[in-house]
C-alpha cells in the first residue's frame, strides 16, 4: 500500500475502523484529483458522484441563498472528506464544494463504493458504518447551531 494513501485512510474518521488489508481493498479504488483555487469539486443540485478525501489545500463548501448569494458554510482541509451523502442517498449535491487553495483529493466513485458493498461486504458495512456516523455528528452540529441561531432571535 502507498504510505501517503495508507496515513491518508488511517486519519480519515470513515475508515478509522477497518484493518490494515481493508484499507487496500478501498485504496485500490481511490482516484487522484488535482484543482487549482476556484475549481468546482461538486456543484450544488448536480448528480453527486464521489465521496473525495482531501490530501492537501483547502476546500470551501458553498450554499446558494434564496437571494442567490453564496455562503460559506464550511472550510475542509487534509483529513476531512466531502460527497458522503449524495453515495449514500443517490440525491443530488446539497451544496457546492470549490478548491480555496490548489488542492489534491482523492475521490471513491459511486460505483465502486457500490462494488466494495457487493464484493467485500464486511468491508463496505465497516465504510457504511463509518459515513452514517459522520453524517449523525454532522446533523448534531447543525442541529446545535439552529438552536442558537433560534435562542438568538427571540
Amino acid at each position: 500500500m502507498n504510505p501517503t494513501n495508507f496515513q491518508l485512510l488511517t486519519n480519515t474518521p470513515i475508515f478509522e475502523h477497518l484493518a490494515e488489508d481493508d484499507l487496500g481493498v478501498v485504496e485500490e479504488r481511490l482516484i487522484s484529483l488535482e484543482f487549482e483555487p476556484g475549481d468546482l469539486l461538486f456543484k450544488e443540485g448536480a448528480a453527486g458522484r464521489y465521496i473525495c478525501f482531501v490530501v492537501r489545500g483547502s476546500l470551501e463548501v458553498i450554499k446558494q441563498t434564496e437571494g442567490e448569494d453564496e455562503v460559506i458554510i464550511a472550510e475542509l482541509s487534509e483529513g476531512n472528506s466531502v460527497g458522503e451523502m449524495s453515495i449514500i442517498d443517490g440525491l443530488t449535491c446539497s451544496a457546492t464544494v470549490r478548491a480555496k487553495t490548489a488542492a489534491t483529493v482523492m475521490a471513491l466513485t459511486k460505483e465502486d463504493f457500490e462494488r466494495i458493498m457487493q464484493e467485500f461486504p464486511s468491508v463496505g458495512a465497516q465504510i457504511f458504518k463509518g459515513i452514517s456516523t459522520l453524517l449523525s455528528m454532522s446533523l448534531r452540529r447543525t442541529s446545535d447551531d439552529l438552536a442558537k441561531l433560534k435562542a438568538a432571535s427571540r
